[in-house]
């Protein structure tokens, strides 16, 4: 009597869906903190957050350049007065909330593990307002969606588009795998520069108020401050062998500090020093 094999005829198939959903969705439901993964963008893998990052480099560097070739530049003034003044209070409201109390120590000095599921205050405190910065991540983008409908497409540079298309990414990870209070820091300083950041966006916009916005250059010289400080910082916790915060992530810390240091000193000597040297022959 012949039986009926069970066996599936193509088991390479089978296997192959199996690493799928477990490169996709289990090793970052596994490995990182599943607790995290009630909240829109931080479910399953990045592939949502690499899908919309997609989506933003195709629009900025493709379809909007093209979209616009023949069309005139389009008048987004108080779209993007509204945009930049809701930044600059969540930006300023985060950091001050972030400065409160021992939420500051916390932040900077020590290297507590904190449960996301927690009923604490202060814990869910802190939470939020890691994922309030999380967020604000993606808004960025329209940074760069603005130029394209404007056609300020000098404004469009590697710099600008590497540091938009990169920073969901890094939130994404150091939330998924590295719920400890001392990677509260990067935010929290990074909060403080946007809400200087987007308040000067914010005057830029007006004609009357430009020959007062001297001050352009100390922005990026705040920015440069502010990722010497995070290496600072960040190395700091690479040796302190009591944080149990990954070594990997606290190395990704440091490397993105070292990066974004290099490639902001770039732009800050092509665009201020150069600005100078041209001063100076003029005179």
């Amino acid at each position: 009597m012949t039986t009926i094999s069970n066996v599936t005829p193509f088991p390479f198939i089978e296997d192959i869906v199996k690493n799928i959903k477990y490169y996709s969705h289990d090793f970052w439901e596994t490995y990182g903190d599943n607790r995290v993964s009630r909240l829109p963008l931080l479910n399953s893998g990045p592939w949502h957050v690499l899908t919309l990052t997609a989506f933003y480099l195709y629009f900025v560097k493709i379809y909007g350049p093209q979209m616009m070739k023949n069309r005139q530049p389009m008048n987004l003034k108080w779209i993007m007065f509204v945009h930049n003044i809701l930044l600059v209070l969540v930006n300023g409201l985060g950091f001050i909330v972030a400065l409160h109390g021992t939420k500051f120590f916390k932040l900077t000095l020590q290297c507590n593990r904190f449960d996301p599921s927690s009923s604490n205050i202060e814990d869910k405190t802190l939470f939020y307002l890691g994922y309030t910065y999380y967020i604000t991540k993606f808004v960025d983008f329209l940074d760069t969606v603005y130029f394209v409908l404007r056609k300020k497409n000098s404004h469009i540079t590697t710099l600008h588009v590497f540091h938009h298309s990169v920073m969901p990414l890094l939130c994404y990870i150091f939330f998924k795998f590295s719920v400890f209070t001392n990677n509260g820091f990067i935010p929290m300083i990074n909060a403080f520069v946007h809400t200087i950041m987007y308040t000067y966006y914010c005057l830029a916009m007006f004609e009357s108020l430009q020959p007062y916005l001297w001050w352009k250059k100390y922005i990026t010289q705040m920015q440069l401050v502010q990722f010497v400080l995070v290496f600072l910082h960040s190395t700091y916790f690479l040796f302190d062998k009591s944080c149990e915060c990954p070594k990997l992530l606290t190395l990704l810390q440091c490397g993105h500090a070292v990066l974004f240091f290099g490639m902001f000193y770039s732009f800050y000597m092509n665009s201020y020093k150069k600005e100078q040297k041209l001063k100076k022959k003029d005179k």
